[in-house]
C-alpha cells in the first residue's frame, strides 16, 4: 500500500514540473508559488475539517513549525530556480535528494541500507543523469547556476522533511503534519514577494493551472508522501518518488513536444530497476517505518 501511494505521488509529482515551468513562465514566481501553497493550504484545511483530524494543538510542536519554515525555504527557492533553469535539470536536481534522505535515515533513525539497495540508490543516480541531460554536460549551461543552486537548495529542504516527518509522525496524524506544513506558509511568501518580487500581473486563464498544481501537484501527492511513509522507510520512499523526473520528462514529450530518443527509454528504464532493486532491499515491514 505504502509503495503505490508513493507511486501515485511521484507521478502527480512529475507532473507539477512543466505545469511548474508554465505558470512561471506568465507569472512572477513568488507570487505564482503564493497562490499555489494558498491554495493547497485551503485544500488541507477542508480536509482536516472534514475528516475531523484538526487540532491546534498540533502547533504546539516544534515539528510543526519547523516544517512551515523549511518549506517556505523549499518552495520559494524550487520556484524561482525553475524560472532560471530548465524542467528537466529541475528534476534531476530534485532527484538527488535521495542520496542526501539516505545517509541521515541510517544516522537518525538507523534505518539499514544493505548492499542491494545502495545499488538501487547508483542504478537510480545513473537513470536520471541519463534521462534528464542525454550524457550531454553542455546542455547545463552557465547560464542556468543560479537557478540550478536554487534547486538544489529546495532538495536540501527536501531531504530535511523527510527528517522531520519521521519525528513529527511521532505525535501527530499524516494529515495533521501536511497541514502543519501548509498552513501559513503562504504568509511568508507572500512578504517575500511584496519586498522582492516584480509584477503582480497574473491572466485569470492561469487560474486552472494554479488550482491544479495547488491541489494535485502539492497538496495531494503531499498527503500520499506522508501517509505511505506509515508502511515503507525513508530510503524506499525517497527512491520512489526519483521516477518523478521519469514522469516530467515523459510529460513534456507529450505537452512540449520534446523528442523521444534513446537516452529518454535507457533513462527510464534505469529508474524504474532501481526502484525495483531498492524496493528487494527493504527491511521487513516492521523496521521500515521511522520509530
Amino acid at each position: 500500500m505504502g509503495i503505490l501511494l508513493t507511486f501515485i505521488g511521484s507521478l502527480l509529482l512529475g507532473s507539477s514540473y512543466v505545469a511548474i515551468k508554465l505558470g512561471v513562465s506568465n507569472v512572477d514566481p513568488l507570487l505564482f508559488a503564493t497562490l499555489v501553497v494558498g491554495v493547497g493550504a485551503v485544500f488541507m484545511l477542508a480536509y482536516t475539517l472534514f475528516k475531523g483530524t484538526f487540532r491546534l494543538s498540533i502547533f504546539g510542536r516544534w515539528e510543526a513549525w519547523a516544517a512551515m519554515a523549511v518549506t517556505f525555504v523549499l518552495v520559494a527557492c524550487q520556484y524561482v530556480g525553475l524560472s532560471m533553469t530548465n524542467a528537466s535539470t529541475g528534476a534531476l536536481i530534485i532527484g538527488t535528494n535521495v542520496l542526501l534522505v539516505a545517509p541521515l535515515s541510517a544516522l537518525l533513525f538507523k534505518e539499514r541500507l544493505g548492499r542491494l539497495r545502495i545499488l538501487g540508490l547508483a542504478f537510480g543516480m545513473v537513470g536520471l543523469f541519463v534521462l534528464t541531460t542525454r550524457l550531454d554536460l553542455g546542455s547545463i549551461s552557465s547560464g542556468q547556476l543560479v537557478g540550478d543552486a536554487l534547486v538544489f537548495a529546495a532538495t536540501i529542504c527536501i531531504a530535511l522533511t523527510y527528517m522531520l516527518s519521521g519525528y513529527a509522525l511521532r505525535h501527530m496524524s499524516y494529515d495533521q503534519f501536511v497541514l502543519s506544513i501548509f498552513l501559513f506558509t503562504a504568509l511568508p511568501l507572500l512578504l517575500l514577494y511584496l519586498l522582492f518580487g516584480g509584477s503582480a500581473d497574473a491572466d485569470l486563464s492561469l487560474v486552472p493551472l494554479i488550482l491544479y498544481v495547488g491541489v494535485l501537484c502539492t497538496a495531494v501527492p503531499t498527503i500520499l508522501w506522508v501517509w505511505g511513509l506509515r508502511y515503507i522507510g525513508m530510503v524506499t520512499s525517497s527512491t520512489i518518488i526519483l521516477s518523478e523526473a521519469t514522469f516530467a520528462v515523459i510529460l513534456a514529450v507529450l505537452i512540449l513536444d520534446e523528442p523521444v530518443n534513446l537516452f529518454v527509454i535507457l533513462g527510464a528504464g534505469l529508474t524504474f530497476f532501481a526502484i525495483f532493486m531498492v524496493i528487494r532491499g527493504a527491511p521487513p515491514a516492521h523496521e521500515a517505518a521511522p520509530r
